[in-house]
């Protein structure tokens, strides 16, 4: 895949997450925003449009995207129409910039645009994108629909066969797989085993395992290299995150090399069936989120105790390490460690230590760009 270069506004529209990366690999449904984009501008170069269009993909390698920018029709109608070296503005915004050697310093203005602004968004419109991405996945993974290929009789599909989609190496054990709601897409190498209950639209990521006696309800999306179990509704895991055992997530965002102990369980939807608050960092206050209905949103390697419990529209920091008994509060700055009322600071050389294991544990090495990225971060926050 053609590679794309992504840029954060500063905005902490996104906080908790992107902390030592930008938001170009959050989980846009099946496909990173990289991906996404690629997805779109392709799609055109396949229609009418596609002199413009193939301009478009080489226009994106000429400069860099604000990683909250979503790719749409009109997205690329309007970089087909920019003058080489002007920068695209949305207001004060910046959406597309130059590099050094293209730029003029001039700017573009556009009256809309679509942008992420609050993570809650990646769950909230996860089934409408893994729908749209069908295709665009079973072209990459080389993959094949289940109405195309015999399944073990072990295995029960309810609802259309041609919307389960089987990469190479994925395998089903024993399990009821629906996908009357939509779609469930399997990729390479994921498993999901013995007991588990699944309702698509559902996205399982490369080498991501759904445990034993599973019940995932969609539109849920679920990054490469997961180990996720108990009760997930309306949620994503955006890559290496384990969730192994009992405990319910629902309409939460957990970020990339996060562990949900055992019995870790959200609330998501107050008692009293009002509008859920969430931490502003701006305002650092909790403003209206106009949902019903949010869980968790967690910051890349932080980590829950066994029996923790969050409470509707929690956030919890990067870098947290998060136990005890009782409702956490509904703010954890990042790099935190500890719970109820008693917290300090975690020390970095110790985050970087365990940050070290865990990426080990699944073949990955800490990067010296990740570590000056995350110290930048800690420092700002001491």
């Amino acid at each position: 895949m053609m590679g794309l270069t992504f840029f954060n506004d500063d905005s902490s529209c996104m906080y908790p997450l992107g902390v030592a990366h930008s938001n170009g690999n959050v989980l846009i449904g099946a496909l990173t925003l990289a991906e996404y984009w690629v997805m779109v501008a392709s799609d055109a170069i396949n229609k009418e449009q596609q002199d413009n269009s193939q301009n478009v993909l080489t226009l994106l390698q000429s400069g860099e995207l604000n990683d909250r920018w979503l790719p749409t029709v009109r997205s690329l109608k309007v970089l087909q129409e920019l003058p080489v070296g002007a920068d695209l503005y949305f207001g004060d915004i910046p959406l597309f910039r130059w590099n050094k050697v293209a730029s003029k310093g001039e700017r573009q203005l556009v009256t809309d645009a679509d942008l992420l602004n609050s993570p809650t968004q990646l769950f909230a419109h996860a089934g409408d994108w893994i729908t749209k991405q069908i295709e665009t996945v079973e072209q990459k993974w080389g993959a094949r629909r289940a109405s195309q290929t015999p399944l073990p009789d072990h295995v029960k599909v309810i609802g259309p066969l041609d919307q389960l989609i089987i990469a190479p190496g994925a395998k089903a054990n024993a399990c009821t797989i629906n996908t009357e709601a939509g779609p469930v897409l399997l990729g390479p190498g994921s498993e999901i085993q013995e007991g588990s209950n699944i309702r698509g639209p559902l996205y399982l990521g490369a080498n991501s395992v759904i445990k034993m006696g599973s019940k995932i309800y969609g539109p849920t999306s679920i990054g490469d290299q997961c180990r996720i179990g108990g009760e997930v509704s309306n949620s994503v895991f955006l890559g290496y995150a384990n969730k192994g055992h009992d405990g319910f997530v629902g309409n939460s965002v957990i970020g990339h090399w996060c562990n949900l102990g055992a019995a870790t369980n959200t609330s998501n939807l107050k008692s009293n069936y009002s509008f859920v608050r969430l931490w502003d960092p701006n305002t650092e206050q909790f403003d209206e989120s106009g949902l019903q209905f949010c869980g968790l949103i967690m910051g890349d390697h932080s980590k829950s105790g066994i029996n923790t419990m969050f409470n509707t529209g929690s956030i919890v920091g990067a870098g947290c390490n998060v136990f005890g008994s009782g409702f956490q509060p509904k703010h954890i700055p990042p790099f935190s460690w500890g719970g109820g009322t008693e917290w300090q600071t975690h020390t970095f050389d110790k985050f970087i230590q365990t940050a070290r294991v865990v990426m080990s544990r699944r073949g990955r090495k800490l990067l010296d760009s990740e570590i000056e990225q995350w110290k930048a971060e800690f420092d700002r926050r001491a």
